[in-house]
């Protein structure tokens, strides 16, 4: 048995398939949080720098009230260190003298031109900042304040990073709850699997799979089908071995006694007539041998269903029929009449001719000396009906269904054959998915009726 290789695994197509949504979705929820903090930041931005401004000069104008009545003198205000704040802040006087500032605000230049009011966007050390300049109610103090675009930025992507690292844990969860359930989702599966490389070879038994998942319904019951099958098949087989070999003992047994009758003959007259029979029964084991091989081809042939049919002709398999069984109806001294308005039928070419061969061969064998076999086709709409008739006895209604059983032969023992004919005659109609009948025939004895679909007929 070949070995299967596979590449991938459906588990790990899964399990990758979970994960990149996983991921996809950390990442576009890390991305869409960056993007929705930057919009809201922008618009907020210069609400707060105006905000803080309003809130530095509230706090400047309360100091100098209580420091000095003088606004355009200099004064030294004690002012905590704030290093690392994301904004500056510097308040000017209206002569231009530098009253206080922020720890990382400028000590020598205005965050923004003191002649101009309201927000602007300035390079100060190589860096952009958002300013906000605004007057007191008396033009005696300038407050300016600005934001560092860049440190801003720094602050939208850490309120990310720390987005994106409270996700890694939960990511963890659900990745490893989804790989159990995906283990266990998948376990009918394995179950199958083991359950068939376990199974006997002869057990034909449907597969037991407990809760199996939809998706794999079709291909239980497509198994469940294939096993019955195959229990149908081992059925017919071991009986058909059964009754073959059955069948064979008895040709071989006679063929036994009659080889020891001519051993112990004492006689040229009995020596002959037991190497007659001797003969006789090889004949009758060959026809049986043969038949088994043929109806062997016959099923067989369903297996190659694919391969195109043929188009045959009635007529040249009618005479190659003839030059095969034709000998045995002339010493019976049967007369033949053959019509054929139908000359061609598409099928399989072997099959149609073991079909007609064993069809006329009955014929022949039933038919009493001196009567007639009469073989033809017609054309009924779309399809093409083979009949043969015969002027023998007959089957009657009741034993007709049991005449297409295997070695049956309807108990009629003294007529020459195996009671395979109409066997292989069924299985090659059920090739070409036809019809066949069994009738009384005008001419007093059996008539056989074989109809042929469309398929068949197309050519004829």
């Amino acid at each position: 048995m070949p070995e299967r290789m596979s590449r991938w695994s459906l588990r790990g197509r899964f399990l990758w398939i979970a994960g990149f949504a996983l991921v996809t979705s950390l990442i576009t929820g890390g991305l869409a949080m960056y993007w929705a903090a930057n919009i809201e930041d922008n618009q907020m931005l210069d609400a707060r720098l105006e905000h803080l401004g309003a809130t530095v000069l509230s706090f400047v104008e309360d100091e100098f009230s209580e420091e000095t009545r003088d606004p355009t003198r200099a004064v030294r205000l004690k002012t905590r260190p704030t290093a690392a704040l994301l904004y500056r802040y510097q308040v000017w006087s209206s002569k231009g003298t530098l009253l206080m500032r922020s720890h990382e605000a400028p000590e020598s230049q205005p965050l923004m031109s003191l002649a101009r009011f309201g927000f602007d966007t300035v390079q100060i050390a190589g860096e952009e900042y958002r300013t906000f300049s605004l007057p007191s109610k008396n033009n005696a103090l300038i407050v300016q304040v600005a934001e560092n675009v860049d440190e801003r930025w720094a602050q939208v992507g850490l309120l990310t990073g720390y987005y994106v690292g409270f996700l890694v844990i939960p990511f963890a969860l659900v990745f490893g709850a989804t790989w159990l359930l995906l283990r266990r989702s998948l376990h009918s599966i394995d179950t199958l699997a083991e359950h068939l490389e376990a199974r006997n070879p002869l057990d034909v038994t449907p597969l037991r799979v407990e809760s199996p998942p939809k998706e794999i319904l079709p291909i239980l019951q497509s198994l469940d089908t294939l096993l019955v099958r195959y229990g149908h098949a081992f059925s017919e087989e071991r009986k058909f071995t059964s009754v073959a070999a059955h069948e064979m003992r008895t040709p071989l047994a006679g063929l036994r006694a009659h080889a020891q009758l001519a051993v112990s003959s004492q006689s040229d007259e009995d020596l002959r007539e037991g190497l007659g029979e001797v003969i006789l029964g090889v004949d009758r084991a060959s026809r049986l041998l043969d038949q088994l091989l043929d109806l062997a081809r016959i099923e067989s042939i369903p297996h190659e269903a694919r391969q195109p049919l043929d188009d045959v002709s009635v007529s040249d398999t009618y005479q190659g029929v003839m030059s095969d069984v034709g000998p045995r109806g002339k010493r019976k001294n049967i007369s033949f009449a053959a019509r054929f308005p139908a000359a061609k039928l598409r099928c399989h070419g072997f099959a149609f001719y073991l079909l007609l061969r064993n069809l006329v061969a009955n014929a022949i064998n039933y038919t009493p000396a001196g009567g007639r076999v009469e073989v033809s086709t017609a054309r009924d709409g779309d399809s093409v009906t083979l009949t043969v008739d015969d002027s023998g006895p007959g089957i009657a209604p009741e034993q007709r269904e049991h005449a297409f059983e295997r070695f049956n032969r309807l108990q009629q023992t003294q007529i020459e054959g195996v009671g395979l004919g109409l066997s292989i005659v069924l299985s090659v109609v059920e090739l070409h998915h036809g019809k066949i009948q069994l009738l009384a025939s005008p001419l007093g004895g059996l008539r056989v009726q074989v109809n042929f679909g469309p398929a068949s007929a197309e050519t004829a």
